[in-house]
């Protein structure tokens, strides 16, 4: 009975794996010191909110995510969405800024708690390539546009580009020069690593998969020669100083309700967005390893992830593609690397934060600088201007709307244009006239093939499900090629495309089967789909129907045309 409240990983989990996960929980320890300071950071957080991300949630995810090797905890977009709706809250002190995160956190785990509860994991599906590309895309330059002004050492804050671009103009004359050159020193040695370490240790001997390992965790060595740096050199730059030490504290986060009240859109988008991004990162991973991933339950397990971060002093936390890629890549077999991950992380907590006191603000930013960055892919873009420019206008109008608006209003410009351009392809569906291939029982578009037709019989292929908003459009053409074709007798609609027909539509289709019968002219359909036939005969349009329903387009045309040579022998 106990087994059963186990996860499916620990219940069939194999000692032979240990040593596996083992190495990985060391690779994730390595990435989430300088991304959990670096990201409470971006959230305009203290440094430890970022390192108690890095624990409970990651055990509470542990026990009800899908994923085997799926790393959640702080991550770029979450931080960015928090800074941003801190950044709005201008009755708020900063030092209420720790508890109002943790509350945003709470309220989006618990929204998708619920979600996960009426088994909502489809709102997946209503952010588009497009939507998600530009957001993400405008969020990396937005999130390297907030940390120039730590790469400057002055303080500069703002939800927009053109905010951002004010306060830094504004406290440019405070410039510290030390903190400068230490950013640009950094942003160098950065780019250095990415670029050359792998090749490096691949010659100095190194497998593939190893050297691939330590170049990921180049950065840590960053950051540790920043603090080297600062203490040697007695630099005057912003460090992240002493952190409290000891257990992550577990309280319910006090927050004004009307603050929180104002807050419920940044929640919500939180909540969405967070989801979103986490399942498409779990997707990709579970295909590589022929896994699958369950988005009611992955839903459940970030929602329960985040109310945990809520809980114990953290921020919205969300799936980090980079630490899940180097997880994978580290060999890891289970969740289990990441338990034990936060497990060297809260002995780190307990009795070496110290070793924390002398990192500097500057190099932080520059790491989570070269981090974004690779966020930055304009492919999606590429592709969606060569395929479909509508397409390529929703990423930039959501890119644009990151920049200028914030991210809570991108996104919801994002998936609204999403929906009025679906509500636009759809409303306006292809028709296609057809005629049979010569000596075949295919029948294709009279515009694309060499074909056949019977001038009393027009069969029209309708490639889009019929509902309310486009089966006026469909009547309207239907109506405009029987009047090119004045001796149609028969009519029939091929709906081999057609998954859904909705009442609006079953009501056009009995006015327009009424007013065809009154012409003389006979409504016939063919290709049907099961579930919509089922949905017609409860509906007891069969029965009115003029013409006769037919299992394939060949069937129907052999049948009209017999029916025609009947009658005219009669």
């Amino acid at each position: 009975m106990m087994a059963r409240l186990l996860p499916d990983w620990l219940r069939h989990y194999r000692g032979a794996d240990l040593p596996h996960d083992l190495v990985a929980s060391l690779t994730l320890l390595v990435l989430l010191i300088p991304q959990g300071l670096a990201y409470a950071l971006l959230a305009g957080l203290p440094p430890q909110a970022g390192l108690y991300a890095s624990i409970v949630p990651v055990l509470v995810y542990a026990l009800f995510g899908s994923s085997a090797t799926l790393s959640v905890g702080p991550a770029a977009l979450p931080s960015l969405m928090t800074a941003t709706a801190l950044a709005g809250l201008s009755v708020v002190k900063p030092a209420d800024y720790a508890a109002i995160a943790a509350m945003v956190a709470l309220l989006s785990g618990v929204l998708r708690l619920v979600l996960a509860g009426l088994r909502f994991g489809f709102v997946a599906n209503f952010l588009s390539q497009s939507v998600v590309g530009g957001f993400v895309s405008g969020s990396a330059v937005l999130i390297v546009l907030s940390q120039v002004p730590q790469l400057f050492g002055v303080s500069a804050h703002g939800s927009t580009a053109w905010q951002i671009a004010e306060a830094l103009l504004a406290a440019l004359p405070k410039l510290n020069v030390e903190a400068l050159a230490l950013s640009a020193a950094a942003l160098l040695l950065l780019y250095a690593g990415k670029r050359w370490s792998k090749p490096l240790l691949r010659r100095l001997g190194l497998a593939e998969q190893r050297a691939d390992l330590l170049a990921k965790a180049f950065p840590i060595v960053v950051v540790a020669l920043g603090g080297v740096a600062v203490t040697a050199l007695q630099l005057q730059v912003k460090v992240v100083g002493v952190l409290p030490a000891g257990l992550p504290p577990l309280r319910w986060p006090v927050a004004d309700v009307e603050v929180m009240r104002g807050l419920l859109p940044a929640v919500l988008a939180i909540g969405l967005v967070g989801f979103v991004d986490s399942f498409f990162i779990a997707q990709s991973l579970a295909l590589k390893r022929r896994e699958s991933v369950n988005p009611d339950r992955e839903l459940f397990a970030l929602g329960a992830a985040n109310a945990a971060a809520g809980l114990t002093g953290g921020f919205p936390v969300s799936a980090s593609f980079g630490r899940s890629a180097a997880n994978e890549l580290a060999g890891a077999r289970s969740q289990l690397a990441g338990v034990i991950a936060a497990g060297w992380m809260l002995l780190i907590l307990v009795g070496m934060t110290g070793i924390f006191a002398s990192l500097p603000l500057a190099v932080l930013a520059a790491t989570i600088v070269m981090a974004v960055s690779q966020m930055i892919d304009l492919s999606i873009l590429r592709l969606a201007w060569r395929y479909d420019r509508r397409d390529a206008a929703v990423y930039l109008a959501t890119l644009a709307g990151v920049l200028l608006l914030g991210v809570v209003d991108a996104i919801l410009i994002g998936v609204a244009l999403s929906l009025a351009l679906f509500i636009w392809r759809t409303s306006q569906p292809h028709l296609a006239v057809l005629g049979r291939v010569p000596g075949t029982e295919h029948y294709r578009n009279i515009l694309r093939y060499e074909v056949e037709t019977n001038p009393q019989v027009l069969a029209v292929r309708v490639d889009e499900s019929l509902y309310f908003a486009n089966i006026r459009f469909v009547r309207t053409r239907l109506v405009a090629l029987l009047r090119e074709r004045p001796a149609t007798r028969d009519l029939l609609l091929v709906l081999s495309a057609v998954n859904v027909i909705d009442v609006s539509a079953l009501q056009g289709l009995r006015e327009m089967n009424r007013g065809l019968a009154e012409q003389g002219v006979r409504l016939h359909l063919a290709v049907v789909k099961g579930p919509v036939m089922d949905q017609l005969k409860r509906s007891g349009f069969l029965d009115e129907l003029s013409g006769e329903i037919h299992l394939s387009t060949h069937a129907a045309m052999q049948a009209l045309v017999a029916a025609q040579y009947a009658d005219y022998v009669i």
